[in-house]
């Protein structure tokens, strides 16, 4: 499936590049520019690659440590890559490399094996609940709210001080991008505080965190509430330990809209205790 994508990809690059400017015509495809490539590149390679749903188009190109395997090098090599864009009826845009980048997904948050590590109980899972543990995202963000893994960093390694957290829901679909989890925070004066939300990307062992997921989140949230600050996190499990969880830099909402890299505050290994199937 990645390599047909591929294919769609590249198709889509050569179709809009200008070889005289040497650069692009139009950098954001929709979701008939993506549906139109994919019917071209069948009949081009006599492939059957389904274009029903170019909404999902990136998802499997974007998901994996292959993700950079999967672009094509002709495309790396003018030194473009891709963002996922979701809502008014937008798929993907090509983006230029920054300066220091050398591939087209970087897993830039890997997990940190000396990062501090706290254990977590994970006794107080019923083990009927354990036995159908799964490897997927709702799996893991389920077990981390059951377990509170979110509320325990922010109490013991987080860079961010709250005097409360709350979980408020999880899988958030919104128009341009969903939030495995959402919380909210209390900080300041524990007579007058401030509130903040907490946004959570959850991740697969195998699956690397991307920041323009991130920052769509973080974007959201204010669009979505009246508050202040955003405290963004990555959740990744561990596979047969626990959590990663990585807390990126507060965002204010007047710095929001021009947000477009994360910097990392904090990040903290949480084990579970005993280990649970699926993380």
């Amino acid at each position: 499936m990645a390599s047909l994508k591929t294919k769609v990809i590249e198709h889509l690059f050569e179709k809009h590049w200008d070889e005289g400017t040497q650069s692009l015509r139009q950098s954001l495809m929709s979701l008939e520019d993506v549906a139109q490539a994919i019917r071209e590149c069948n009949e081009a390679h006599g492939t059957n690659l389904s274009d029903r749903n170019p909404a999902n188009f990136m998802k499997d190109l974007m998901r994996g440590a292959n993700a950079s395997a999967n672009w094509p090098a002709s495309v790396a090599a003018r030194r473009y890559t891709a963002y996922q864009r979701t809502g008014d009826g937008d798929v993907f845009e090509f983006v230029p490399f920054r300066d220091d980048q050398t591939e087209p997904f970087p897993d830039a948050f890997k997990t940190r094996e000396d990062a501090p590590r706290y254990p977590v109980q994970s006794i107080s899972l019923p083990l009927v609940t354990k036995t159908l543990g799964r490897s997927d995202e709702t799996w893991l963000v389920q077990t981390a709210i059951n377990l509170r893994v979110v509320e325990t960093h922010f109490a013991v390694a987080a860079a961010f001080p709250l005097i409360e957290l709350s979980h408020l829901q999880m899988g958030i679909k919104l128009r341009q991008t969903e939030i495995d989890a959402l919380f909210l925070g209390k900080t300041g004066d524990i007579d007058d505080p401030e509130s903040v939300i907490v946004t959570c990307e959850a991740k697969h062992y195998k699956d690397p965190i991307i920041p323009t997921q991130i920052i769509n989140q973080v974007q959201a949230a204010f669009t979505e509430t009246d508050v202040s600050t955003v405290v963004p996190i990555g959740l990744r499990a561990i596979r047969n330990v626990g959590f990663y969880v990585t807390e990126f830099e507060a965002v204010r909402r007047e710095d929001a809209s021009a947000l477009d890299q994360l910097s990392l505050a904090a990040d903290a290994i949480y084990e579970l205790r005993p280990p649970v199937k699926g993380i």
